[in-house]
């Protein structure tokens, strides 16, 4: 498989806990990234062959368990998505304004994570932390540029895919929210009935 040098500024620097190096120089993960990127899920995946053509634009980037990926409210080096390939991380906010964290999900290997951040270079609107060590292909901004330069058509579908990625999550998010919201109700409709109890009783 073609290395190709792709600008990889983006990408979390090398330190003794996030390591990154060409995905191509790992055939059992770059071939992992295609399976992923080619899986039918959501009615959409990459054809294998497209799929093929943008491992070559991904770095493999390493975390050690217990760090972080991303930082919640972080707007440095935002501009990449991850794909995971091996391990599982933990999602959460602090947006709920608790002192504690709320964890809003784990994922697994075949989870894209950051996608939206790749596209606008906003700041982070979650952290993520490696559950245990994990592998992961990045792909940044420059490397997206670089794709849509050599692979325009390639480029193309990846962003469709992409689209309709977040599409499909933000639709499974409104549908947590309104599924806390009949909770919420619930849990009042109890209060409000405890409190009709003990004054009918007092």
């Amino acid at each position: 498989m073609t290395h190709i040098e792709t600008d990889d500024s983006a990408l979390p620097a090398n330190t003794p806990v996030m390591r990154t190096r060409a995905l191509a120089d790992s055939p059992t993960l770059a071939a992992k990234a295609v399976q992923f990127l080619s899986e039918r899920q959501f009615s959409f995946g990459l054809e294998k062959e497209d799929a093929q053509c943008v491992v070559p634009y991904l770095r493999l980037v390493s975390f050690a368990s217990n760090t972080f990926l991303y930082r919640e409210g972080d707007s440095t080096k935002t501009s990449y998505m991850l794909l995971l390939l091996e391990g599982d991380v933990s999602v959460d906010t602090g947006a709920s304004g608790r002192a504690d964290r709320v964890a809003i999900s784990v994922l697994g290997p075949g989870a894209l994570i950051g996608e939206m951040a790749l596209l606008d270079g906003a700041p982070r609107s979650t952290s993520c932390t490696a559950v245990t060590p994990v592998q992961a292909a990045g792909m940044s901004q420059g490397g997206l540029e670089l794709l849509a330069k050599e692979q325009p058509a390639v480029a193309f579908k990846l962003m469709v895919f992409l689209a309709r990625h977040t599409a499909n999550r933000l639709r499974g998010l409104g549908e947590q929210l309104h599924m806390y919201d009949q909770l919420i109700a619930n849990l009042h409709r109890e209060i409000d009935q405890l409190r009709a109890n003990k004054n009918h009783r007092g």
